[in-house]
């Protein structure tokens, strides 16, 4: 469904029975977007939004998990359980981004606006001066966003306001109860945005709509420059008004207490010309770049991986990432996908003519040829980018291959590349004689169809990779909401 059509549909909902039936055509659109068959298409039913529409139903909508920040600490993460939450949320969430345009500061979450874009408005500045607000997503109560939809653009009913308000909040523990005689959930506990849900950071900049606006006119009545990406909030100028008591800072601490956030003091910074200015991650000066060190570790990867194959530069990458993030998806990162995703960070700031970008990207797609090319590649889609004798693997990289028998018919392996555990799978071939014989054995770096990379322990002279058998996971997933009864 296109933009104006969810506009007009969606400015004459009024009952419950409206909004599923919108959120169903939306999914039905995407469903066939995909490839799938029409008969594949399991539409939301009434007692699943009922369902997850209420923030107590706790177990089955989010899972919760902490990630590093790179600032130090960690960061609360809630993400949706299931695919059939996700998909509700999805469908929410292309509602609101017909309906709602983030205001002209809103860096973050919105069409045509970046991290980049953010940083080009404070180029060549002598003063940056940065805030961040403290927790940011769960600042947000449900009782907000209800009110914010019944406003402009939205206009929602109250029926409506309430279920997509439900659906977008997670219910979590006060940190001081609201002291009261009988037992009340809504005293011992708070409904708010979960970080990790779709659906939140839309909400958040429509939440931030009057900060914005009061945040501007604070700008332009100072002579500065505003910018806000997420809860980094950004001012610059060539002129000095940011001094502790200043008319300024005091009006700026009023203006964001008023909106109901609250000011990270431990992150407030003010750079000036001449030092590193940076905002949100971007160097700012007469033209826009990353750091040093963001170069140096795509060029020393690509270093390893022509030198010493991909599995070396994995065994170099993986660690580091992974305690970069704190928590990773089930399976390994795919270095290629990685390695990928920084080079096209480096196009976006730096440019697709600039000389560094050009020479990395080069010789990364030299690299992926190399080691992804149709020679490697079965009639099952498994792409072998490296594969090695057992003895010699465990050598080069002093590390130890164990067999493990779970049950009578399932088995897999175990090493470690540096301090990082790794699994491997066991290819149907290797018989147990052949378990006891690592002369006879080789492991492959393997990537799958959908790019996922695992590892293969096969025999030296002769790899048979099984097709798995494919699961439709929509319909998997309704069979499991029919059988939790949701």
């Amino acid at each position: 469904m296109d933009k104006t059509e969810i506009v007009q549909i969606a400015s004459q909902m009024s009952t419950r029975e409206d909004l599923l039936a919108l959120l169903n055509r939306i999914k039905q659109d995407e469903i066939r977007e995909l490839g799938f068959d029409a008969d594949k298409f399991y539409p939301f039913t009434m007692k699943q939004l009922l369902y997850y529409c209420n923030p107590n139903h706790v177990f089955h909508r989010y899972r919760q998990f902490k990630i590093k920040k790179k600032s130090g600490g960690f960061r609360q993460i809630a993400a949706p359980r299931n695919r059939s939450f996700i998909m509700l949320l999805r469908s929410v969430n292309e509602v609101l981004k017909a309906i709602y345009t983030p205001s002209d500061y809103a860096m973050g979450f919105a069409e045509k606006r970046s991290v980049v874009t953010n940083a080009a408005v404070h180029r060549s500045q002598n003063y940056v001066f940065n805030i961040d607000l403290k927790d940011f997503f769960p600042s947000v109560e449900q009782g907000r966003v209800m009110k914010r939809l019944t406003l402009a653009p939205f206009n929602f009913s109250p029926q409506i306001a309430l279920l997509i308000s439900g659906l977008c909040s997670m219910r979590v523990k006060r940190e001081q109860p609201i002291e009261t005689k009988q037992h009340d959930l809504d005293k011992q506990f708070m409904y708010v945005l979960p970080q990790g849900a779709p659906t939140s950071p839309i909400i958040t900049n429509m939440i931030c709509d009057t900060l914005d606006r009061k945040l501007a006119g604070l700008a332009k009545r100072f002579g500065l420059r505003y910018t806000r990406y997420a809860d980094d909030i950004t001012f610059s100028s060539m002129h000095y008004v940011y001094s502790e008591n200043s008319e300024f800072m005091k009006e700026l601490a009023r203006i964001i207490n008023t909106q109901g956030f609250v000011m990270n003091e431990a992150k407030m910074r003010l750079q000036k010309l001449g030092s590193r200015q940076e905002v949100t991650g971007i160097i700012v000066s007469d033209k826009l770049n990353v750091t040093k060190k963001y170069v140096r570790e795509i060029r020393s990867l690509l270093y390893i991986w022509d030198k010493y194959g991909y599995s070396a530069a994995m065994s170099r990458f993986f660690p580091k990432y992974k305690a970069e993030k704190g928590h990773i998806k089930k399976g390994n990162p795919d270095l290629t996908n990685v390695l990928d995703g920084k080079l096209m960070y480096l196009k976006m700031v730096k440019g697709d003519t600039d000389p560094v970008y050009v020479r990395l990207y080069t010789k990364f797609q030299e690299l992926v040829n190399r080691d992804s090319g149709p020679d490697k590649t079965n009639s099952y889609g498994i792409t072998y980018i490296e594969s090695f004798p057992i003895l010699e693997f465990e050598k080069n990289r002093n590390t130890n291959i164990t067999i493990h028998h779970k049950d009578s018919d399932k088995r897999y392996a175990t090493f470690k590349l540096g301090e990082t555990p790794q699994v491997a799978s066991i290819n149907k071939g290797v018989t147990p004689d052949d378990e006891q014989q690592k002369e006879k054995l080789a492991i492959s770096c393997c990537k799958d169809f959908r790019g996922e990379q695992f590892w293969l322990i096969h025999l030296l002279d002769k790899v048979t990779v099984f097709k798995p058998k494919p699961v439709d996971i929509d319909e998997l997933n309704n069979d499991l909401d029919l059988l939790l009864g949701i």
